[in-house]
């Protein structure tokens, strides 16, 4: 009998000690996973430096414009016929478009002052970067098309005999042209639809909390005899 229950207590012992390791192995993985975490996407300890060196270029007022330019191909550069500074020699081979980084400080401290931007506000922040971004690909789209004519002959068919026809139609340039300002347009106005809630709703606040100091400044509310009902209960009381 005594060895029954010398075998049960090592069993019951057994499955505590399983069990204790159980709960210290998922401890231990919880808190692995919580410290993976931190590096989610996997980086290398290189690769955790490039991203904390990321993040500190995104928080930078600039930072979020820094995939709009284009890098210069001085000569080779599709926009190249309209390019001033090849003219001079100052085109910088393989660095970002001087004439399109210029261009994004500048919008972006008149949009700053024309919006009164909350650079602490993300949204504000990417409604900017947005019609920057739209403003540039405006100016290149400017550019191709002063390069030729609005219409241009496009191909539309071909005669039994081999003839090519074409017809003239629109260039696309345009076509591409008006898509971006119609999206550039939108997002302006979405910018200053926001700027009109904001201005509403401050608005709303003031007039509602003029509203209530105006009641309770009010006479009205001030009782300066106590009603008969109330002295008498006073007097008996």
């Amino acid at each position: 009998m005594s060895n029954e229950k010398e075998v049960f207590e090592n069993d019951l012992q057994e499955e505590d000690k399983e069990k204790n390791e159980s709960e210290c192995q998922a401890i231990i993985n919880r808190e692995n996973f919580e410290n993976d975490l931190d590096n989610m996407w996997g980086y290398s300890k290189a690769g955790i430096q490039a991203k904390k060196a990321a993040m500190t270029m995104l928080s930078t007022k600039t930072g979020m414009y820094a995939r709009i330019p284009l890098v210069c191909k001085s000569d080779n550069c599709p926009y190249a016929s309209t390019c001033k500074l090849l003219n001079y020699d100052l085109a910088p081979y393989g660095e970002p478009c001087p004439i399109e980084t210029a261009g994004i400080e500048y919008r972006y401290a008149e949009y700053a002052k024309q919006f009164n931007l909350d650079e602490g506000n993300f949204t504000d922040r990417t409604l900017v970067s947005d019609l920057i971004n739209l403003d540039i690909m405006l100016e290149r789209c400017k550019a191709l098309l002063s390069e030729g004519s609005l219409i241009e002959e496009e191909f539309a068919g071909v005669s039994e005999q081999g003839d090519v026809y074409t017809k003239p139609e629109v260039t696309k340039k345009l076509d591409a042209y008006e898509r971006i300002k119609n999206r550039r347009d939108k997002t302006y106005n979405l910018m200053l639809a926001t700027r009109n809630d904001n201005k509403d709703k401050k608005e709303q606040d003031t007039s509602v909390a003029t509203m209530i100091n105006d009641i309770l400044s009010k006479d009205s509310f001030v009782v300066e005899e106590t009603p008969e009902e109330f002295i008498d209960a006073k007097i008996r009381y």
